[in-house]
């Protein structure tokens, strides 16, 4: 029979020796917590850099792949699409769409029947450019020439079809030769597009971006696009000829460049640790795309 006088509890040293014991694994436990939340907060950092800098590296290149040369037969003039280049910055008649004429065109209006393909439907404040049939047995003359426009009517009718139709002043084909009825073809078509500019900005944050700002909307900041980036390098254009030769930023001619470089070097928002340590150091990726522009001229 158990003597109740028999039994024992844990004396004070058991006690301490449990205490002390559970305190080391209660630091091991919080030191690995600790890590595992430095590390996982730098995954995270690191994941939303990398996406930054992959949306950069395919919003700025799709822009940059749609544009291209037209040249005036009789002056033998390159037009390009590139409208300024620079290190960290570049503008370019950005395409938003295109449409075919339909109905009876005159010189001073055209519809296009809807729907038009692209981003969107034109506005005022784009720039347009018809396709100009000269010789139809051969495709040498053909060219792209400007139209000022002066009014859109999205609500028109080419027949039974719902269209747009462009209101426009008298173009020129070359300086001082009007556009002839005979040079347009219904159902030829009419691009239109957008004068965006890009470059490396300092946001209200101090943190540097890829920005994109509408000329033809008259805005004078940037939007941001993809960033953090680099504040020194964060975006860097390089501009190549139909030679394969470097051109010099401060100096080049648009029409001379065939292929553009385009460096994007993104950060993370914050300092990281992707090893769990307390030392902590800004991550950073870099991504480079070569884009060789459309229809580039041999001349």
């Amino acid at each position: 029979m158990l003597n109740l006088d028999d039994r024992r509890g844990f004396t004070l040293i058991e006690l301490m020796i449990t205490m002390v014991i559970m305190l080391i694994v209660g630091a091991a436990v919080g030191k690995v917590l600790v890590n595992s939340l430095r590390v996982g907060q730098g995954q995270m950092l690191q994941a939303d850099m990398q996406s930054n800098v992959r949306t950069g590296g395919l919003v700025l290149p799709m822009e940059l792949r749609e544009i291209g040369y037209d040249s005036n037969l009789t002056t033998n003039v390159v037009t390009s699409d590139i409208e300024v280049v620079a290190r960290k910055e570049i503008q370019i008649r950005a395409m938003r769409g295109i449409g075919m004429t339909c109905g009876v065109p005159t010189l001073t209006a055209m519809s296009i029947r809807k729907p038009v393909f692209g981003n969107r439907r034109p506005l005022l404040t784009d720039g347009f450019l018809l396709y100009v049939e000269n010789d139809p047995n051969t495709g040498a003359d053909d060219q792209w020439i400007p139209l000022t426009v002066t009014a859109v009517n999205n609500t028109a009718l080419c027949g039974g079809d719902s269209a747009i139709t462009l209101t426009f002043s008298t173009p020129e084909v070359s300086p001082g030769v009007n556009l002839a009825l005979s040079q347009v073809f219904v159902g030829g078509p009419i691009r239109y597009y957008e004068r965006m500019r890009f470059g490396l900005y300092v946001e209200a944050d101090g943190k540097s971006y890829l920005g994109a700002r509408s000329v033809s909307l008259g805005e004078a900041n940037y939007r941001a696009v993809a960033g953090p980036l680099h504040p020194v390098e964060g975006v860097i254009f390089d501009y190549y000829n139909r030679a394969g030769v470097k051109l010099n930023a401060a100096t080049a001619d648009p029409a001379e460049v065939r292929v553009i470089d385009l460096l994007i070097w993104g950060l993370t928002d914050d300092a990281i640790s992707l090893s769990g340590s307390s030392q902590r150091a800004t991550g950073d990726m870099s991504l480079r795309t070569s884009i060789a522009l459309r229809n580039t001229l041999s001349h």
